[in-house]
Formats: C-alpha cells, structure tokens, sequence
C-alpha cells in the first residue's frame, strides 16, 4: 500500500489579542475564550510591563489569569508553532521600552537583545522544539533608521511583523488613508514613504530576508471629521471621529465606498465623516502583493476588533480574518491510500470520480483527469468514447512507499 499526498507550504497568519477589550461593554467584549485559535498560525498577547527590576510583569493580576487561559488555546492550534507567549510579551514589552527611552546605542543593544534571546532558547532547547524569538516593528523610515540594525537583527529572529498601519490619522489635519498599500500621487516629503510598499521594500533592502517579512494589516478604520465642503483624500479635518471598535461595517451601511485608485485601498463618506479601511477586496489585492514579493505572511491588528461574533457585520464570525485565512493558509493536505502492485504504469480507478485514475509511474503516483466527455474504463485502463484513448496528466503528487512494496 503506499500514500498519496500532496505537498504544501505553509504561510504566516499572526493575529495580535489585545487584552484591553476584556473591558469593553455589550457586544463589544472580547475574552481569551472568544479567541477561536484555527484561525491564525500564532498567536501574540498583547500588553506586559516590565517593572523597576527590569522584569517582565502582567499589567494587571487579571492578565495573570489571562496568560494561562491564552497559553491553553494551543493545545487546540493545529498550524501552531510551539512557543510561550510570555516570551512574545517579553520581547514586545522591550520593543516599547527602547522605543520611549531612545538613546543612540539602543540599535546595539536591541540586537544583542535578540541575539541573546536566540542564544538563551536554543540552550534551553535540549529535546524539544526550541522557542521563537519575534519582533513587531515599526513601518515608519526615520524610526527603522533609529531603532534597528535590519541586517544583524534579522539573523536572529524567527519572523518579524512589520506594522504598516497608522500611517494617517485623525492626528493630523487632513485626510488620508491609514494602511495604503502605495504611495498616493498627492504624496510629497517624508509621505512619500508612508505606505506598506515603501515600508516592506526597505526593511527588505536594508537586509531583512523577504521569507522573515510579515505584512501588517489592520481590521479596523480610521475616521476623520471634515472641516471643508471636500471629501477628497488630504481633505480639510478638524479631529477625529468616535468610530466604536469593531463596528466599521456599520459605519458603512448605506454609503458610498470609493476606491483610491493608486493606492488601492477604499474610503467611504457620509455627512462630515470620512473613513479609510480595509474591505475584502483591498485585502485581496495586498495578500496578492505579499505573495508575489515572496513575504512570509500576514500579521493582524487585531482578534478582537474584527466582528468576532458575527453581530454587526452579519458576515460570519472573524470575517476578515476567515478570509484571511482562506488567503493564506493551504488547505490541509488530502491523504489517500490506493492499492499497488508493483507495475509501473499501473492505473486504477479513484473512487466516486469515474472521470480520474490513479497512475503509478516509478516513485511517484499521478491522478490523471480524463478529457472533458470521457471517463476511465477499467477494462482498458484507459479514457474511452468510441475507442478514442485519450488522457490527460494533471496533478503530480509525491508517493510515500510501504517499506515493503514498491510502485
């Protein structure tokens, strides 16, 4: 007996659990028990602290409760790497704190961090898997030229999320999308580099391996107020726009979604708000860009801010990340067990598919589909109308032998 089955390369889906949402009302609290773990390859928790001590702490004594509860959902990851997130936070927890205490020689220290952290794991791994070091970081240029030494960090870590969200916002006095995917042809000075293309090509050039890349994407918008008659992106505004957390669909029902077309991303406007997001087909278009500049995977901003529960958006629960999901992640792999007898060229019959069979050629085993109108006659191992034989090769799948019986 031998197996046929396929092959498949996994690909990154990070999705961030911001523990803040704990303390949201109604509908809109999130728990570690409404975190559905199939979803996502990794998991990252978000926040800890590191107290006086330079030790890492909870924030709260409800996080403690919370990290055992969070560590408990990988016995149910199928996809998942082995890891402790506590180390997860630890890192991010260190991310933070250079971040508001930047001092020059924090680049070297940051990198001996992570060299340290590999170095501590793989000690500590004698027989089991060795834990994963990661980092999200910035997708803005002047704080990579402060904060990272791109190419000595990279060699130490597993993976690292670049957060290419939060380019735009209601900080600022003008409209403007806050996760385009290129640069806007209104664009001039430092916005020129605002963008996820601009910010993964250089963490790219700077020599960060493409395959350790994630690209960020964010599962919430960002509204502004109109201060001007223009709705136009760069458009007038005076502030932000109270947008409740995972509820942007809601802010879109019975308005007009426009797409910008050199950054392809889409905003919407109704009265005097204006709102950039992310809907399924932007999504598509930058899992496509991922794909095609060979970038790891995807991280995600976050769980709990996508219609968890399918309340508001009536779209299925997680809809953008199921769909994510659907973008990024293979289908398991289909495992089947044919009969062989060790004659090369053998063909037989597939099961509830009188349009296919199994051909065993050497090493490997073939499905052959037959050409549209025929079927495979078992009398003539062959596709047969009017005694036209006819096939065609299809799908190459490698064959694991019995190690008693060849093919």
């Amino acid at each position: 007996m031998g197996k046929l089955m396929t092959s498949t390369s996994s690909t990154r889906l990070v999705c961030y659990y911001d523990s803040s949402a704990e303390n949201r009302v109604e509908d809109g609290k999130f728990r570690v028990s409404d975190v559905d773990p199939n979803q996502c390859t990794h998991l990252i928790y978000a926040f800890s602290d590191i107290n006086a001590q330079h030790e890492l702490v909870p924030k709260s004594e409800a996080d403690i409760q919370r990290y055992e509860s969070f560590n408990g959902l990988k016995t149910r990851f199928s996809t998942m790497a082995s890891t402790q997130q506590d180390r997860k936070k630890f890192i991010q927890s260190v991310i933070t704190l250079l971040r508001a205490n930047g001092q020059p020689e924090d680049k070297q220290r940051f990198t001996l961090l992570t060299k340290e952290l590999k170095d501590a794991f793989e000690a500590e791994a004698t027989d089991r898997e060795r834990l994963i070091v990661t980092a999200s970081v910035s997708a803005e240029r002047a704080i990579i030229n402060a904060s990272y030494e791109v190419a000595q960090v990279a060699m130490h870590l597993d993976f690292i999320n670049v957060l290419t969200f939060d380019f735009h916002g209601p900080w600022e006095n003008v409209t403007g999308h806050h996760s385009p995917l290129y640069r806007g042809s209104e664009d001039t000075g430092d916005n020129i580099y605002s963008n996820t293309d601009s910010a993964m090509q250089y963490w790219q050039d700077q020599g960060a391996p493409s395959q350790k890349l994630n690209l960020g994407l964010a599962t919430y918008g960002r509204a502004f107020t109109l201060s001007s008659a223009s709705s136009n992106v760069g458009a007038s505004a005076s502030g932000a726009y109270n947008l409740m957390t995972c509820t942007t669909c809601l802010y879109l029902e019975d308005v007009t979604i426009q797409l910008i077309p050199d950054q392809k991303v889409p905003y919407a406007t109704t009265e005097n708000q204006w709102v950039g997001f992310d809907n399924k087909d932007s999504l598509d278009v930058k899992v496509s860009y991922l794909k095609t500049n060979n970038f790891g995977g995807a991280s995600v901003w976050s769980m709990d801010v996508d219609d968890f529960s399918g309340t508001f958006c009536k779209q299925g629960n997680f809809s953008i990340i199921s769909h994510l999901h659907a973008l990024l992640i293979p289908a398991a792999p289909i495992i089947t067990v044919i009969p062989c007898d060790g004659k090369n060229h053998e063909r037989l019959p597939v099961p509830n598919d009188p349009t296919s069979y199994y051909n065993c050629a050497g090493q490997r085993v073939f499905v052959v589909q037959c050409d549209p109108g025929l079927v495979f006659n078992v009398n003539c191992s062959c596709c047969e109308r009017n005694n036209l034989t006819v096939y065609k090769w299809q799908y190459l799948f490698l064959l694991t032998k019995h190690p008693t019986e060849n093919c």
